[in-house]
């Protein structure tokens, strides 16, 4: 029997080559990052960012319409992508120390420094980090003040300090060190981790030993090796 041109079987549809337009657009943000990451913000220019990520210069402003929108837009990115490993950690067992590790990855907080010296003259990057600022630290806030309770243990410091002052001191140790600086760093890491060691050893030790911990770790930090 022949069959007719309705009958004949159909082919296979051939899938498109074009390149979905949210691939482009992740394409164009990790293009950023990295020239960012590398050479600071100053150097992310329309048309570099367009030859790291293999397109014209045309399918930035497509895609952002400015150079300042793809700066933003990278932000909140980032913003997001940090929100989301914060909230991760500070669900953990030992929530402050996590909380210390991962503001103390350069490769975290090195792009937050760059987000903060374009700030100075970005009103819109300004708004953007004050306001997932404020949500961050009531983020660490909340997760230390349950932590906490959760223990039994009245705080001698507010959970908000905490939260400043971990963050204030994880940020200076990691911007000095890009620098250069490490005067001080070895002792202010070795305080911080004793800080840890006691603190962690309270939940299972009672007050006798907790004394004894404590004076070893005050006079001899080896005292536990091993």
């Amino acid at each position: 029997m022949t069959l007719k041109q309705s009958d004949s079987p159909v082919k296979a549809k051939q899938p498109s080559k074009r390149r979905p337009k949210a691939d482009i657009r992740q394409k164009l943000l990790d293009a950023t990052e990295a020239v960012v990451r590398a050479e600071g913000y100053a150097a992310a220019s329309v048309r570099r960012v367009a030859r790291e990520a293999g397109v014209t210069h045309q399918a930035v402003f497509y895609y952002f319409g400015s150079q300042d929108e793809l700066l933003l837009a990278l932000l909140r990115r980032a913003s997001q992508m940090y929100r989301e490993q914060l909230e991760q950690v500070l669900s953990s067992q030992r929530p402050i120390r996590a909380l210390w590790d991962i503001l103390m990855d350069n490769s975290a907080t090195s792009l937050g420094i760059e987000f903060m010296a374009l700030a100075n003259h970005n009103e819109a990057v300004r708004a953007e980090i004050a306001r997932n600022a404020h949500e961050i630290r009531d983020l660490e806030t909340r997760a230390i003040t349950l932590h906490l309770a959760e223990r039994g243990i009245t705080p001698k410091i507010p959970p908000l300090m905490v939260s400043m002052l971990t963050n204030a001191l994880a940020r200076l140790l990691v911007q000095e060190a890009s620098l250069g600086i490490r005067s001080g760093h070895e002792e202010a890491e070795r305080i911080v981790e004793q800080s840890f060691a006691q603190f962690e050893a309270n939940a299972s030790l009672g007050p006798r030993e907790i004394d004894a911990l404590v004076d070893a770790l005050t006079t001899d930090p080896s005292a536990f090796d091993g």
